[in-house]
Order: structure tokens, then sequence, then C-alpha cells
């Protein structure tokens, strides 16, 4: 067909500086909307609290005493270990920046690749193109800064596995770091020892290609083998020894039964969002053309690898994160791909400039590969790019599941041929999925965990030795809380730190379910263990201890830990020395005193001093449900936080369950206000739960409004 081949040590655009140039704008690009989508998560903060303990002397668990693998990324907890025991680097610091250095591999990975890859046609275009579709995919700029997890470190040793068998397999140094990167993958995510495994068949397969023979080459393949079963079998091994299970105990957590209904709607909607429908066709051309060229199935092994990944992504159901453990497909995918379309724009040239000469024919394969790649990366990227900028812009609550593409906010891609339908079928998937809370938008897990950061940090600030040893907590998110409150013990009510939860049957039918949170304890579970302990957020004054809580301990300048418990002859005993301060009858009226309420509402509101407090005669347990809201109207719009500057008001909305004592029939609670000057508070109460509208929409209850002097 005329294709003209580059050999794998020509000067290329890879290879001089004006080639460098042309890459320069992807990686601006990547750098941009990583640093858009940059974000930690609260589940990254149980795998700091292993790292925490076991540099304190505990162990890898999660509760000193208790040996439950509440984690499934050995490798990325020991880095992170070693990391903030040698250089002080503490991991919630340290984790987004180490899966950026797993980033720049990954892309360092992929353009030596191409730059290597023999009988390549148009190798500096294909890089071009690979690049393109790797650094304008907003999916794969989420997973830069990785939300602390482990995910583009994953993607980065698997890229590499399968880079070496590609390029190396025929010596043992390739063969070595192949086993080695699949080992590394194995000990980084659960799934790498499936993905091992099919590396190590398509390699038996293609080596009978290669050498024509239909015996396996076993003294390669126990050279691609071996260090991989030495390694991961050794970490089983030690698993059991240590943990007395064969497998991490979020398997038995996570797993409830295959999901495929939710798998598929999962995949679905990434192929979607993130272009796959077209990838893999185009690398399925790129296979079928390498294979009739050289007998290489090294795009085979690509397509084999993704194919069976999403059988598996399909039967557990898919992810709570966004399209998390599918972040090694577009790096595998970009490279096929591109040589799809220049296969695809050789074939367009061959019929229009046959009889030309070379040089003529390889100008119009590179032309007619361009105009294909245009409109490919276009649909592969558009709508992921749209949803990604429309949740950063306009998420400013936690409880917005999903984000709907329309006329409203992305008229221009609705114009394009085609788009209607795949945004409506989009649109419709987001909202399914988003009903059991699979494949949760970044920015929900980001602002729900800089909520938990600005709210629970100061904790790290508290006196040693506060929390007695026998207080014993439950809860369900185990992340930020307890990684600054690393002396308190608490049972993870859906099982991934504890072992009993993470096996109690679950009955609920799949479409009733909620991916990764559908474990409980059994029942009188809780109290077999003996729970004792409710530590609230931690507060500034005593008052506004006390009306968190029955009890209240200062832990530190200006710090305050506000904590119920059932035992009061267990609390005095164990808090016995210290200033303990206790909720009495008669505290909220010595502490509103002659003050009148400010609001008159469902909730009187009273403003004393700096502090907002909220008092309900006549309570009931269901009127502490709906979440209160609390908008400020600052003086001078600087002294704003930078994540609120754009609302031109603060939002400290606060659920109550979390701030408010009941005595008798009298519910109250406070929270005290920042300390610049305030022109106006805007408070009320709006329903959610289980008393909000089927949409999702806000119901509000009541609402006023405090004008303030400045």
């Amino acid at each position: 067909m005329g294709l003209i081949v580059d050999g794998p040590m020509n000067e290329n655009a890879l290879r001089n500086a004006g080639g460098i140039l042309l890459h320069l704008p992807w990686l601006a690009l990547l750098g941009w909307l990583s640093a858009v989508a940059w974000f930690l998560c609260d589940d990254a903060f149980i795998s700091f609290r292993y790292v925490r303990n076991l540099l304190n002397g505990h162990g890898l668990v999660f509760n000193p005493g208790e040996y439950v693998e509440g984690y499934s990324n050995f490798l990325w907890v020991l880095e992170l270990a070693a990391i903030w025991g040698l250089s002080g680097v503490a991991p919630e610091r340290a984790a987004p920046w180490l899966s950026v250095a797993f980033t720049a591999g990954t892309i360092a990975a992929m353009m030596w690749w191409v730059a290597r890859l023999p009988l390549l046609c148009h190798r500096g275009l294909v890089a071009w193109m690979a690049l393109g579709f790797v650094c304008a995919s907003a999916t794969f700029a989420v997973w830069t800064s990785g939300g602390g997890l482990e995910t583009r470190q994953f993607t980065f040793f698997i890229v590499l596995a399968v880079m070496c068998l590609s390029l190396y397999r025929d010596r043992h140094r390739g063969l070595l770091a192949a086993s080695l990167s699949l080992a590394a993958a194995a000990l980084t995510r659960p799934e790498g020892p499936l993905l091992a495994a099919l590396c190590f068949g398509w390699f038996v397969v293609q080596r009978m290609a290669d050498t024509g023979r239909l015996n396996p080459d076993w003294r390669r393949l126990i050279c691609l083998a071996a260090p991989f079963v030495v390694l991961v079998g050794a970490h089983f091994l030690w698993r059991y020894a240590y943990y007395g299970e064969w497998l991490p105990n979020t398997y038995y957590a996570k797993h409830v039964r295959p999901w495929y209904e939710s798998g598929f709607r999962y995949l679905w909607a990434a192929a979607l969002e993130t272009g796959l429908y077209l990838l893999i066709p185009l690398a399925a051309v790129a296979m079928r053309n390498r294979w009739r060229a050289s007998h290489d199935g090294i795009w085979a092994l690509v397509l084999l690898l993704v194919g069976v990944h999403m059988a598996y992504v399909m039967r557990i159901g898919g992810d709570h994160f966004e399209y998390r453990p599918l972040d090694f497909y577009w790096p595998l995918l970009a490279v096929p791909a591109s040589m799809g379309i220049v296969h695809l724009g050789s074939r367009i040239a061959n019929r229009r400039w046959s009889r030309q000469s070379s040089p003529r024919l390889a100008v119009g394969t590179r032309t007619c590969a361009f105009v294909l790649f245009v409109p490919v990366l276009f649909y592969a990227s558009a709508i992921q790019g749209v949803l990604l900028f429309e949740e950063v812009v306009i998420r400013e609550s936690i409880w917005m599941r999903n984000i709907q593409v329309d006329d409203g906010n992305a008229a221009w891609l609705l114009a394009m041929p085609g788009m209607p339908m795949l945004v409506a079928v989009s649109n419709d998937l987001n909202r399914q999925t988003a009903l059991q809370e699979v494949a949760s938008p970044f920015t929900g897990h980001r602002e729900f965990a800089n909520a938990l950061l600005r709210t629970w940090k100061p904790y790290e600030n508290m006196e040693k030795g506060v929390i007695p040893d026998d207080a014993l907590m439950a809860d369900t998110a185990m992340g930020i809380r307890y990684y600054y409150l690393p002396d308190l013990k608490v049972i993870d009510l859906r099982g991934l730190t504890d072992a009993t939860v993470a096996r109690n049957p679950v009955e609920k039918p799949n479409h009733q379910r909620i991916i990764a949170h559908d474990r409980s304890p059994p029942a009188g579970y809780l109290e077999q263990r003996g729970v004792n302990f409710a530590i609230h957020p931690p507060a500034t004054s005593e008052f506004q201890a006390l009306g968190r809580a029955e009890y209240a301990v200062k832990v530190g300048p200006a710090l305050w830990m506000p904590f119920d418990s059932p035992d009061r002859q267990w609390v005095f005993d164990r808090f016995a020395g210290r200033d303990l301060r206790v909720f009495h009858d008669d505290y909220w009226t010595e502490r509103l005193g002659d003050n009148q309420p400010a609001i008159r509402s469902d909730w009187d509101v009273y403003l004393v001093g700096n502090e907002l407090i909220y008092k309900k005669e006549q309570c009931i347990l269901e009127d502490t449900e709906p979440t209160f809201f609390l908008h400020l109207d600052p003086v001078d719009m600087n002294d704003l936080p930078n994540h609120r500057k754009q609302y031109g008001f603060d939002n400290l909305d606060f659920g109550s369950k979390d701030h408010h004592i009941i005595e008798g029939e009298v519910c109250v609670m406070s929270r005290e206000l920042p300390d610049y000057a305030i022109v106006a508070i805007r408070t009320g109460q709006f329903r959610t739960g289980q008393h909000a509208p089927v949409d999702g929409g806000l119901n509000n209850l009541w609402e006023g409004e405090i004008r303030l002097e400045p």
C-alpha cells in the first residue's frame, strides 16, 4: 500500500527539538486539567492511618491489636510509610505528588514505546496523536493526583509491563522487567494477578508465533513468570500469616454477589464519556494490520487486557469512583488507536495519490490521518471535558450526585452531529448510576473530603493520651476523622476494617444496593463489642463544645473535644483529673440569658456574641433530621476562603445530627461564626435524606435573615 516505514532508531519527531515543541501543548493541557481536577478523597486516609500505625510501631493495622487488612494497596502503603519515615513528608502531602511522578513515568513509557517499536509507520505522528488522546482526557487528568489513591501507580506498572513484552520479550532482562512490573501491579491493586495471568498466556502464544513451533518456550516462560510467582506468592503467604486470611478484608466487605446490570451501566457510561467506543475499534484495526504485517500480536494483548478487565468490572458492578479501575485503558489504547488512524489515513491516501511519489504519498497519509484524528479526539473527550468543568464550576453542595449536559451548559456540544443522542444516553446512565453511588464524580469526593479536613484536622494538635484506651466508637466514614484521631479505636459499620461486619450477609436485592456500602453489623454486635464513645468535631470554646455533645474536655489551646457516652460513670472514671465539663439542665438557660431570638421560626435562632444558637422547644428526633444552612455575607469579599469567593458568600451548612443535644423535649445546637466582619446571616432549614424530593432538590422548611452592623 506504499506505506512509509520509519526504523526504530530513525531521527524523528521524538528526537529533535521541533518534535518536542509539538508535544508541549499536550503536556500543558494535561497539566492544566490535572490542576483543575486536583483532589484528595476520604478513602485514601484509611491507608494513611495504616501508614501511621506502622511507623508508630503498631504494625499494619487500623486499630492497634486488631489484625484486619482493610486496605488493598500493600505496595502503596509501604511506599508512603518509607517516604514519611525517611523524609518526614506525611501521606496526605506525599501521595498526590507520588501519583504525579507515576503519571510522568506512564507518559515516558508510552513515548519510549512509540520511539522503539519496530515497523511503525509515521512514528512522529503516532506519538503526537497518542499523547493527545491521553492528555486531552479529563478522566486521565482526574487520576493524575489520584485523590491520594494508588490508581496511577497501577497504571504505570501495567503500561511498563506491556511495553517490555512488546519491545524486549527476546531478552532475559526485558522479561525480568516485565515480571517485576506485573508483580508490583499485583501488590498495588487486587486485579493485578488477573492481568498478569493474561500476559503470561499471551506470551506463550506469541512465542509460538515468533518461533513457528507449537511447543511453548518453557525457559523464557519461567524467566517471565518465576519472579512474579515468588514475590506475589510471598505476599499471599505473609498475608495469611499476619492477618489469617488469603484475601484482603476489603474483598469480603465489598463483594456481595455479581452485579452485572450495574457494571454494564458503568462501562456503557464510560464508553460514551471517554470515547472507548472509538478507541477500541481503532485499536482492533491496528491489531489486524500489525498481525498481517509481522505476526506481532502486541495489540491483541492490549485488547485482551482491556476486554477481560471489562468483564471483571461488569461482574463486580463498577466502582464507587468515576472510572478509577479503567485508568490503565487510556495509555494502553492510545498508541494502537493512533496507529489505526494512520492505517485508515494511508488507505484513503492510497486511493487518492497511489500514483504519486512516496514523499507525496507520505504527506497525503499524514494529512488524512490528521483529518481523521481531530473528530475522533473531539468525540472521545468532549463529553467528559464538559462534565469536568461543569462539576467544578457549579458544584456548591456535596448533595449534588450528578451533572447533566444540556442546552444550558453545552449547547455548542449538542449542535455537533450525533451528540444529542450520545449525550441523552450518557445523561440517563449518569442518573441511574448516581442512585446507587456508582461512578461518583471526583468533585463530590473532593468536597466531602475538604469539608472533613476543615472540620476534623484541628484534632492533630490535641494532647496525647486524652482518649481512654478502652474507648470504642462505631462509624461509617473511616478516613479523615480517624487519621487525625489515631488513638481512638473504631468499628467500621461498612466492614472495610472489621472482619465480622465484612462477612455479615446482605439480603437486599441488587437494585437496592449502594456500591461498596452494603454491609452492616450483625444484630447485637456493637453492644457485644462494647461501643461506649462518640466523638464530635472539635470546638474552640466550652460553649461550642457543649452545644455538640453532653461532655467536653479541653485538649489543647483553644481546642475542645466534645463527646457523648451512654456510661456516665465510665466517663467520670476515665477523665478523672481532667477539666471535664458536663452539660446540665439549666446550661442553655444560663447561656442564653436575657437574649431574645433574632429569628422566630420552626427553630428559634439566637446570636450570642460570636456564636449562633438554634433552639427548639417540644423537639422530637425527626426535627433533627433535616440539614441546616448558614450563609454569611461578608463586608469584604477578600475575607472569604478561596473556594467560596466565586459565590460571594461563605457557606457553613451543617447537619444537625452532628451538632445537637436533646435534653428532655428541648433541642439545641450552636455554631461559632468566623472572625471577619459580616453584613448578614441567612439561615434556615431544608429537607434532606428520606424527606428529600425525588429529583434531589431542596425543600425549604423555613428561612430567615439576620442583618448586622459591619
